[in-house]
């Protein structure tokens, strides 16, 4: 895949002609497949403390893999119709997170692009620091960039600590949905324009929330959902145009253990919830967090 042509040859009539509110911004937001650790609970989190890997950093399970193909087909295909060839710039951002880099392959050996692993994208509750480095994960996929360098960094918040690792960690859910809200912005002002397509988790339903200015509630993310946003330059609004709440469309099996996942109220209040600390309601932070108007609030669902 070729990026646009950034030239100023004033012998393209085309390119000078074009109208600039013709120029659409895509943002494709793709959660992992089914995953290993839910899968076989029973194993898990005992086999990975014994070869000393993160519990919190599980592989994708066969069912996993055969939804990222899966999904990499449908992704192939709207891409390719959605976007205007001569204008599209397509990049593919992964989480660092194993699981979600494995969903990102079969997209990207179908596009021909590399994977660019951004931190920004990475799972609520983040221990940082603790992951494999791209560097690290190359051996295993040729696919990544080890010189993309991540638009956002993520830091552990004082105090709050992982529940499976006990690790420092950013807080949740508050301090990941205001992650949520500058990646939103980042993505804005870094991709304008081209196609932009991100493996991320189900918690970054609150991507699409900030894109949107809509309410977190009753929102869904499935396991290998697809949520796809356009917005036209010189227009404020995205507009949705695929609900990743299902991936019915393009995926022909799930499981019941990664099943479509949203927020609740009780993500954001603070004090214990079944002995995990929680955050977000001391500063403001809830279900209804981007809403700007809630009488002429965007909706997040087709």
């Amino acid at each position: 895949t070729k990026k646009a042509n950034n030239n100023n040859n004033n012998d393209d009539d085309d390119d000078n002609n074009d109208d600039d509110n013709d120029v659409v911004s895509h943002i494709y937001l793709i959660r992992h497949g089914d995953r290993w650790d839910y899968a076989n609970p029973s194993s898990w989190i005992e086999l990975a403390k014994r070869t000393k890997n993160l519990v919190t950093d599980p592989s994708l399970s066969p069912l996993g893999h055969v939804q990222a193909t899966e999904t990499s087909v449908a992704l192939l295909q709207d891409i390719t119709s959605q976007t205007p060839k001569k204008k599209a710039t397509t990049r593919i951002l992964s989480s660092p997170y194993l699981r979600v880099i494995q969903t990102s392959v079969p997209t990207a050996n179908a596009l021909g692009l590399p994977i660019c692993i951004e931190e920004g994208l990475s799972e609520a509750m983040i221990t940082p620091g603790k992951l494999p480095s791209p560097s690290e994960r190359f051996a295993y996929f040729p696919q990544i960039d080890t010189d993309y360098e991540s638009i956002l960094r993520v830091k552990a918040t004082p105090g709050f600590h992982c529940e499976k690792t006990g690790y420092p960690c950013e807080a949740f859910a508050g301090k990941y949905v205001k992650r949520m809200e500058v990646m939103a912005k980042l993505l804005e002002e870094k991709y304008h324009g081209q196609t932009v397509v991100c493996f991320s988790h189900a918690a970054s339903i609150a991507l699409v929330a900030a894109l949107l200015r809509c309410d977190l509630e009753g929102m869904k993310f499935a396991p290998c959902g697809i949520y796809h946003l356009v917005r036209k330059k010189g227009v404020d609004k995205w507009e949705l145009v695929t609900d990743g709440s299902t991936n019915a469309p393009h995926v022909s099996e799930n499981s019941e253990t990664t099943y479509p996942w949203g927020f609740r109220e009780r993500h954001f209040q603070e004090g214990t919830d079944n002995n995990n600390a929680r955050h977000g309601s001391s500063e403001g932070i809830d279900l209804q967090y981007f809403v700007e108007d809630k009488k002429n609030a965007n909706s997040c669902r087709l």
